[in-house]
């Protein structure tokens, strides 16, 4: 997974960096090697604000947190884009498993086919 780090109106420490790649490590393995993940710190007059966009296939995920603590705002982040990335694997799951809807189909008892030329 590719990580790219930017600050808007902030720094991005060694620090911030390496704990947000520690964290993003964990997603890793929900998408492969060309995955981007973007994530954005900037600094309002009092919070800090961490955007985080990871663009896999034809999907994007997104969440955005403000916080006081930039290092619990990642954190945070995180668990929003693991909640989103679970609730879309089981939907797929879910389909995959029930097939197709019975209801989208029609079909005709013999006595409804007996009763239609009459």
């Amino acid at each position: 997974m590719k990580i790219d780090l930017t600050g808007l109106h902030t720094g991005v420490t060694e620090a911030i960096k390496e704990f947000t790649e520690k964290k993003v490590e964990k997603l890793a393995k929900f998408f492969d090697e060309a995955t981007i993940c973007h994530v954005t710190f900037s600094v309002d007059k009092e919070k800090q604000h961490v955007d985080i966009r990871i663009e896999y296939k034809s999907t994007t995920y997104l969440a955005n947190e403000d916080c006081e603590d930039l290092y619990y705002g990642i954190e945070k982040v995180i668990e929003k884009i693991e909640s989103q990335i679970r609730k879309s694997k089981s939907i797929i799951e879910k389909k995959r498993r029930e097939g197709i809807d019975e209801g989208n189909t029609y079909k005709l008892n013999i006595d409804e086919i007996l009763n239609e030329d009459k």
